[in-house]
């Protein structure tokens, strides 16, 4: 596989363990994090959520992202969650709780938003108060389904995620113009739809027709496919260590990888 070479939408930081063993067998990797989080730490709807907080039940954490922003607000604000079961929807979520002494209740064995209604289908939620911190630009779906089991459920966004400056990555977008990589691995529809504006694609179905797209789960896959472009690879776990299994499959190159 020497010479081959892999975005990935994600920061160096905290992508880069996940993808070692494929560095090792020659793959070059390009770290290209599309999204900029901005936090909302002191909007009026934080602060309402915030208000009784103590009664809610559940917090449900969808992203890494809503875990180090919610940490960031429950240090200022001095809320404390040892009495609150924690739902995570992936394994990535959920270390990164654990990463700041964050106790994880539940994470679904499917790692989709839809996994983790399957699990609370299993728990009585009937009158059961739940929070979700959220980005703004998170779908109403989990809500709402969680609302059909009885929840009382109050989603707040308390960031966004938007479109990372160019300035940020001058020479990354050097890169890929001298030499196009041949696998893109995008972590969330946001991912994919940043990455169109930064690199001014005006018809991605012609931009990727010859790569292979790699998507972290069914959700981006779905965002993917409305642009017309083809998606090789979804993993059989929705988080960036099944990406990299399942790239590891696509290439065939397991047993040369430790």
């Amino acid at each position: 596989m020497s010479g081959k070479v892999i975005l990935v939408t994600k920061s160096k930081t905290y992508a880069e363990k996940h993808f070692c063993s494929l560095l090792a067998a020659g793959f070059e990797i390009v770290y290209f994090p599309t999204i900029q989080i901005k936090p909302q730490l002191d909007s009026e709807e934080l602060r309402r959520g915030l208000e009784n907080f103590n009664e809610f039940d559940w917090i449900i954490f969808t992203s890494t992202n809503a875990v180090e922003v919610f940490y960031e607000i429950a240090v200022r604000k001095n809320i404390k969650l040892k009495k609150i079961k924690i739902a995570c929807v992936g394994s990535e979520t959920a270390e990164r709780c654990r990463q700041k002494n964050i106790r994880v209740n539940l994470v679904p064995y499917e790692f989709s938003a839809a996994g983790l209604v399957k699990e609370f289908a299993k728990v009585n939620l009937i009158d059961k108060k739940v929070f979700i911190p959220c980005s703004g630009l998170s779908r109403s779906e989990l809500k709402l389904e969680l609302a059909e089991l009885g929840a009382d459920v109050t989603s707040v966004p308390i960031y966004d995620a938007v479109v990372n400056d160019e300035i940020n990555l001058i020479s990354e977008i050097e890169i890929i113009n001298k030499k196009k990589p041949d696998v893109f691995v995008f972590t969330s529809p946001s991912s994919f739809n940043n990455y169109l504006v930064l690199m001014n694609i005006e018809s991605p179905a012609k931009y990727f027709e010859h790569n292979v797209v790699c998507s972290i789960g069914s959700t981006t896959e779905a965002a993917i496919t409305a642009n017309n472009v083809y998606v090789s690879i979804v993993p059989e776990s929705f988080s960036l260590s099944g990406v990299k299994e399942a790239i590891k499959k696509y290439f065939s190159i397991e047993k040369n990888i430790a």
